[in-house]
């Protein structure tokens, strides 16, 4: 009892000591994390920009295809993240990052050899393995190189992985596909991680635990059951995940799908759509990242519960601009329109995460990250594309005139069916994205819980405490 009492006085002795990071080493560092947060995610989305390819060559149904596009990554990526979590908390969290991303670009390429529906879908179980290593090591080195009231933002930018992979991924991958064939795009995408991991082993120092809360964590990591305990007794962190799923859900869904909603609605080609895929996005949720660390850090100093608030807020609004957006039957209205709600639905990144790290002493936060990321993926991941490709099939039976698996099983081109396949998916996207007002009460719940519970960790501030 007495030696943890002095080994924490000691830790946090040494913490005031040593300097925190310099403002060039947080950016280096946010740098490298922010590499590797997009080679992951142009790994993990090169299917949505191939999918269309991929469908008509293996012959498969949106089910199929959704089953690619989420399950078949998240379930694994999902299960592993805890015990890659408890690694992190104990050992070298460079070093996991670099074997990770050298796992993910080889599984990768090893998609581009696949030969049919099954072997396809282990090498994108291998992918989600892989990736399992990266998110939870990376976020908790982000939490030790940035202090609580700036990692929203930094949050933020690490999230910018997600437009710039969309911008790389979708635009080369379609254009490869288009004129090499899906299978030269995975092969192509896989190699860049390899080079990246060997200059992040070389290149991204391992900082001290706690270090910018200005008291270093103690030598041994919590058990796990104590982190389970932590967060299971958080109200803030329990509807904050119900949040993150609900636009995990949305979310991934919309990943999935988008690209074949261009293709199969309008007279585009896939480089075509792929482009329109990644102005939408990029754009977007660049900017709603980018907004919702910056935003929160900022009025969460004066309020707490801006942290939730601001969320709740885009959330109502990018239910309504997308369910605006996919009914819309021409491609110039289509693509203006859909660009607002991806800016809505990037403000909760930053603070989501944010507030998790905030909620958690250093030691668990790697921990707490692959919970939250599990849950997330579990639940929404793997189930929004599945549920979304699902609803598709059936909207597409109904809105064709006889027997639409009969007739357009094989994926047929016939225009009876391809008019019959952008009608329900139209209609299962535009069913998928009214959810956003779930997560709009649950962030709003979140807030409610912020003052307390923040002031418990010694991060609150008088005007939230009212």
């Amino acid at each position: 009892m007495h030696g943890s009492l002095d080994e924490a006085i000691d830790a946090n002795a040494a913490g005031a000591a040593m300097p925190l990071p310099t403002a060039r080493e947080r950016r280096r560092a946010l740098g490298l994390l922010l590499a590797v947060s997009t080679v992951a995610f142009i790994d993990r989305t090169i299917l949505n920009t191939t999918g269309q390819a991929i469908k008509t060559d293996l012959k498969l149904s949106d089910f199929q295809l959704g089953l690619l596009g989420g399950a078949a990554f998240a379930l694994l990526y999902g299960l592993l993240g805890i015990p890659v979590a408890r690694l992190a908390e104990r050992y070298n969290r460079v070093r996991i990052i670099v074997i990770a991303m050298t796992a993910w670009s080889a599984m990768t390429a090893l998609c581009g050899v696949a030969s049919g529906f099954t072997g396809l879908l282990l090498a994108r179980i291998g992918v989600g393995v892989g990736e399992a290593g990266a998110g939870p090591p990376s976020q908790s080195l982000i939490a030790d190189y940035f202090p609580p009231d700036r990692r929203a933002s930094a949050f933020g930018v690490l999230g910018l992985a997600t437009p710039i992979g969309i911008i790389l991924g979708a635009i080369g991958g379609a254009l490869i596909a288009e004129h090499f064939g899906w299978r030269a795009a995975f092969l192509l995408v896989g190699l860049p991680g390899l080079l990246l991991a060997a200059i992040v082993w070389f290149a991204l120092p391992e900082p001290p635990r706690g270090l910018s809360d200005g008291r270093l964590a103690s030598a041994e990591a919590p058990p796990f059951g104590a982190v389970l305990r932590r967060l299971a007794g958080s109200r803030a962190f329990r509807n904050l995940v119900s949040a993150g799923t609900v636009v995990s859900f949305v979310g991934a869904s919309g990943m999935t799908f988008a690209h074949p909603f261009f293709v199969r609605s309008f007279p585009v080609g896939y480089t075509e759509a792929a482009l329109a895929f990644a102005l939408i996005n990029s754009v977007s949720l660049a900017g709603g990242y980018l907004l919702g660390g910056m935003l929160t850090d900022r009025l969460g100093r004066r309020d707490v519960r801006w942290y939730g608030w601001v969320p709740a807020v885009c959330m109502v609004l990018t239910a309504v601009t997308y369910l605006i957006g996919f009914s819309q039957h021409t491609w110039l209205w289509t693509i203006v329109l859909l660009v607002p709600p991806g800016l809505f639905a990037g403000v909760y990144f930053g603070p989501t995460y944010a507030i998790t790290h905030n909620l958690v002493e250093p030691r668990m936060r790697a921990s707490a990250t692959a919970i939250l990321t599990i849950t997330i993926s579990m639940i929404g991941m793997t189930l929004g594309p599945m549920v979304t490709g699902w609803l598709s099939d059936i909207f597409a039976a109904r809105a064709f005139a006889g027997d639409y698996a009969a007739a357009c099983g094989d994926a047929s081109t016939l225009p009876a069916c391809v008019a019959a396949s952008a009608a329900g998916l139209r209609t299962a996207l535009v069913t998928v994205c009214s959810l956003f007002v779930i997560a709009a009460f649950n962030f709003l719940r979140t807030a409610a819980s912020l003052p307390r519970e923040l002031a418990h960790m010694g991060l609150g501030n008088e005007a939230s405490s009212d």
